[in-house]
């Protein structure tokens, strides 16, 4: 919603959502408490019952826009809430509190020549299309700490895609020609998670990263876009300092034939786990310098019935350099708008991971709830 303030337009909006998830876990052959990813949502065998946030937590988000001197300006501050307590470990959850989280704080200026100058805190390029198009986005998708929900679910992330993270940032996007968009830009850096007791520093040196996208309509619309991250990591251990990198990049395409739509995604990277970058759960690095290798990609595809859409998602996620772990997710989901602001839906998700030389862990789960934007 939009209101007129004098010269500026103010804007109100977000999400609230909700779910009901039941997850089994099986521990197959590890019960490893959070060896695997699937193993993150319970680390015991049996049944585990929540409430909690889907793959988007609640969120509030505002925004200022106006043109002054020939540029369009704007301020958007976002800010993201979990509808669940959060507590220690063997801690009642009584008179805990939910978390806040304000993942958006930036700022734009630019016109139709010169493009746009985004400044401030806002979701990176690596990984964004991928998370956005999959359609757990307005449900949970892979499940997580189910016994005591966090945050969020884990969606896809660890099964196609690395999380985008949220990064301070400073960008350029191009003027659009055509279908064709470019967007440059630097990020404050990232430190890493090494083993062996050695660190990752992420000072010495910005990132970088970037994004190419080229968009067409017709009777059959689509969208393609690339994207590329990279930043310098100090590894030091022992007194000693040896020099490694967060880089990778990834593809993802998206069309739409009728009632069909149709979407995939590929990414590779290098310190990085098929989690997060720099390495989260997993170590990024080795204390002699060497970075995690993980690539991943998924297949997902949807028909549209009036106000209903079924899917299919299917993922798959590797890392072989430090941890050798594959991780594999189905969801099969029914999304039904009820209202054009209100969506009643339901998921099915089985996800495996398997620790490479020693076990599998197995993991599903059913989540039925809604998600109301507004």
């Amino acid at each position: 919603m939009t209101w007129d303030a004098g010269d500026w337009t103010l804007g109100l909006g977000g999400n609230v959502n909700a779910f009901y998830t039941r997850t089994n876990c099986d521990a197959g052959d590890l019960n490893s408490g959070g060896t695997t990813l699937a193993s993150l949502a319970c680390p015991t065998a049996g049944d585990k019952n929540a409430v909690n946030n889907g793959l988007l937590p609640a969120s509030l988000n505002f925004s200022a826009e106006t043109t002054q001197n020939g540029f369009d300006i704007s301020a958007h501050i976002n800010v993201y809430y979990g509808i669940t307590s959060s507590s220690a470990a063997n801690t009642p959850d009584a008179l805990s509190f939910s978390s806040v989280d304000a993942r958006q704080v930036y700022l734009t200026f630019g016109n139709a020549d010169m493009g746009t100058v985004k400044m401030g805190r806002d979701f990176g390029l690596f990984g964004f299309d991928a998370i956005i198009n999959d359609m757990s986005l307005l449900g949970a998708g892979a499940a997580f700490t189910t016994a005591n929900p966090g945050h969020t679910t884990l969606g896809g992330l660890g099964y196609g895609y690395v999380y985008t993270d949220r990064l301070a940032q400073i960008n350029w996007t191009s003027p659009k020609w055509g279908g064709f968009q470019g967007t440059v830009g630097v990020f404050n850096p990232l430190n890493g998670l090494a083993s062996g007791g050695a660190t990752a520093n992420g000072e010495s040196s910005l990132g970088f990263h970037g994004k190419a996208s080229f968009d067409w309509g017709g009777s059959v619309p689509g969208y393609v876009s690339a994207t590329f991250i990279s930043q310098e990591i100090d590894i030091v251990s022992g007194g000693t300092t040896r020099g490694s990198d967060i880089q990778g990049y990834d593809i993802f395409a998206k069309a739409s034939f009728g009632n069909f739509g149709f979407a995939g995604s590929y990414f590779d990277g290098e310190g990085m786990t098929t989690l997060a970058l720099g390495g989260l759960i997993f170590p990024g690095f080795s204390a002699a310098g060497v970075a995690e290798e993980s690539n991943g990609w998924y297949l997902q595809g949807t028909y549209t019935w009036n106000n209903t859409k079924f899917g299919l998602h299917y993922a798959e996620s590797e890392q072989d350099k430090l941890t050798m772990l594959e991780n594999e997710r189905t969801t099969l989901g029914v999304y039904h708008n009820l209202t054009p602001a209100l969506t009643l839906l339901g998921e099915y998700n089985m996800q495996e991971s398997t620790l490479v030389g020693s076990g599998t862990d197995e993991t599903s789960s059913f989540n039925i709830g809604a998600i109301l934007f507004f």
